[in-house]
């Protein structure tokens, strides 16, 4: 079965044509948002999501699809679109632009889920990646 090694959110990324290595941009583990700030855009806050697998011989050639989720401390969870993917090597790496926004200001933990097509159960990875959504009052603007 496929894992998660790596999972992480991000401003922004850069991979090396020649060698292949990725830069990730400012890891992202807080996000301010102004007291009563509507919700962003399609409700996906402008962030890079990337997650890392590895894969089995014998998977490289079949389908799967991944969902990523922000878990509360209160058990709540939200959750991104599905993406289907199929996978040549043995490593795969992904990137989803949008990280789904949650309910209410708070800790999150973000997790990624994997099943098998055609709709297997949802398998949770035990990759984690830490996520505080803060309402914060915007600095006054200076002046002078």
């Amino acid at each position: 079965m496929p894992s998660c090694y790596f999972l992480t959110v991000c401003n922004g990324s850069s991979v090396d044509q020649q060698s292949n290595n990725v830069t990730l941009f400012n890891l992202v583990e807080q996000i301010n948002v102004p007291p009563g700030a509507p919700p962003p855009p399609k409700g996906l806050i402008p962030l890079e999501i990337h997650s890392y697998w590895s894969l089995s011989a014998s998977e490289t050639t079949q389908d799967f699809e991944v969902r990523y989720i922000l878990v509360a401390e209160t058990g709540i969870e939200t959750s991104s679109e599905v993406y289907r993917h199929r996978c040549k090597t043995h490593r795969y790496r992904t990137r989803c632009l949008g990280l789904p926004m949650p309910p209410v200001p708070g800790t999150y933990e973000l997790r990624v889920e994997w099943r098998g097509i055609p709709e297997d159960p949802w398998s949770r990875e035990q990759s984690v990646w830490p996520v505080i959504i803060a309402e914060v009052e915007p600095k006054p603007k200076i002046t002078h």
